[in-house]
């Protein structure tokens, strides 16, 4: 049996939390030589987006030889001889009209997200395979602040299925409460992240917003299995098509946008998470799908039942 400490925290688990959080990071690299695999995938990402490589280029991001960069560019002419060419004037390698990507890092998804994380400075150095850049405007949401500690200690529950004391501010009360919970999961809506746990209280599994967790306090061992979250554990799909209201040719249009398949698309999530998925995609009960949105959901009765549920 776990004896509780003077901070209120169970012995064992305050034990194991305090080891957790003292951690020492660990130590980075002096430089980002990786291995020639990454210094490869780098040479086909510079040649697909920037148009052109060298050995300087491998030798400024990877801190390598001019030796071994010429390796490297000799192996990458090996493997995809069609896609590049050396142009003597400009001291270059530069992509060639037969130019086909070897590795997925060069995806449109991949590349737009790089430039989603580079417009708001999120992009790691050692990850920056950028070069040149259009001009790049996006939604940036407002940022959730979420306390350090808070976190650390409620993951470290999740990772070693414990319980916890938190003091809460709920939009259903005025003042914040405590309560007990045994977190399981974390999720994340687009906006905000919310810890998804067993709730003493309710005697029910709910989501709470990071953020609005305003303190922790005991830690102890938790008996909650989080295969009894049903709701967690069951994922729905959504058959999403294009609204019928459309013209053919703005359906077709829709089709392409979304990546459908015969004339529809589906996408999973888990049931938690349903709510927040819906009002995102603006397709929950309260939004006018005939009047406003290009997509409808084919199987709309059956998401609303397990809404509801």
């Amino acid at each position: 049996m776990n004896t509780v400490n003077a901070n209120g925290r169970s012995a064992r688990a305050s034990k194991g939390l305090t080891a957790a959080l003292k951690k020492p990071p660990i130590a980075k690299p002096g430089n980002n030589k990786w291995n020639q695999e990454r210094r490869l995938e780098f040479i086909d990402y510079r040649l697909c987006w920037s148009g052109h490589i060298n050995r300087s280029d491998l030798v400024e991001f990877f801190g390598i030889s001019i030796p071994q960069s010429s390796l490297d560019l000799a192996k990458y002419t090996e493997m995809a001889p069609h896609n590049l060419e050396y142009d003597r004037h400009q001291k270059v390698y530069v992509k060639t009209a037969k130019y086909r990507p070897l590795y997925s890092i060069c995806s449109a998804t991949s590349y737009l997200n790089d430039l989603y994380m580079n417009a708001q400075g999120i992009i790691h150095d050692t990850s920056n395979y950028l070069l040149q850049t259009p001009n790049v405007a996006c939604f940036v949401p407002p940022k959730r602040s979420v306390d350090f500690e808070i976190l650390s200690t409620i993951v470290y529950c999740i990772l070693n299925k414990c319980s916890l004391r938190i003091t809460y501010q709920s939009m259903s009360r005025i003042d914040p409460a405590s309560r007990i919970i045994s977190p399981h999961a974390l999720g994340f809506d687009g906006i905000r992240w919310h810890v998804r746990a067993y709730c003493h209280e309710k005697h029910d599994f709910r989501d709470f917003v990071l953020s609005r967790i305003l303190s922790v306090g005991k830690i102890d061992v938790s008996n909650i299995d989080p295969n009894e979250d049903m709701r967690w554990n069951f994922v729905v799909s959504l058959h999403i098509i294009p609204n019928p209201n459309l013209s053919e040719s703005q359906r077709k249009a829709i089709e392409l946008d979304y990546g459908m398949e015969n004339g529809e698309v589906v996408y999973k999530c888990r049931q938690a998470l349903l709510f927040y998925t819906l009002r995102t995609l603006r397709l929950s009960p309260d939004d006018n799908e005939a009047d406003n949105n290009q997509i409808v959901l084919k199987n709309k009765n059956e998401i609303f039942v397990l809404l509801n549920m």
